[in-house]
């Protein structure tokens, strides 16, 4: 079980194995996992990329990991997601504080356009230049939002399309502090992921 305390650093939860050998997987909750990935259009590349990982026993089986680092290229946040539909709980989050982390910061260039997704897996479907909110909204106190602002950094905004009430929201904030915002138009589909 993944725990932290103030003091200590995050960690993987016990026995996160990389799934980028995706041909050297031989557990079948593990290769559950990689043909899940593959199913929603993801490459061995985008597993590379973003360090995807699963477990084989405890809570986190049959979930894919997706760990996120700082700027300095340690772990500050994880996702673990169900590969099976029906789950009670479809997501799994580190013990931290989400307004405290940039979703894989190290991999921001705050000088370019930033788009702004949902979460990890639309992030995943994304340009490189990309994070996500870990939800729906970006705030004032959000580390992220202070980083956006501090930089004046411009965003695209391309949250789910049933979202559009926080999406101007949150293009109305951005733009009060001086960022220029752009929306992306999703059509008919749900979310970026598609």
């Amino acid at each position: 079980k993944a725990m932290m305390k103030e003091e200590e650093k995050l960690v993987l939860p016990q026995g996160f194995t990389f799934l980028g050998k995706v041909k050297n997987i031989s557990d079948p909750d593990l290769k559950a996992c990689v043909r899940y990935l593959f199913k929603r259009g993801l490459t061995e590349k985008d597993i590379w990329y973003f360090k995807l990982g699963g477990i084989t026993t405890g809570r986190y089986r049959r979930r894919v990991i997706a760990p996120s680092f700082n700027s300095k290229g340690e772990l500050n946040f994880f996702v673990a997601r169900s590969i099976d539909p029906g789950c009670n709980f479809k997501y799994i989050n580190a013990p931290t504080d989400k307004k405290t982390i940039i979703f894989n910061e190290y991999n921001i260039d705050w000088k370019d356009e930033l788009t702004l997704v949902e979460g990890p897996f639309d992030l995943m479907k994304t340009n490189e230049n990309a994070t996500c909110l870990l939800g729906s909204n970006l705030t004032e106190e959000m580390y992220l939002f202070q980083k956006i602002v501090k930089h004046r950094t411009p965003g695209v905004l391309a949250l789910d399309s049933d979202m559009q009430r926080k999406t101007q929201k949150i293009a109305g904030l951005l733009s009060s502090y001086g960022c220029n915002v752009r929306l992306v138009d999703l059509g008919t589909k749900s979310d970026v992921g598609e």
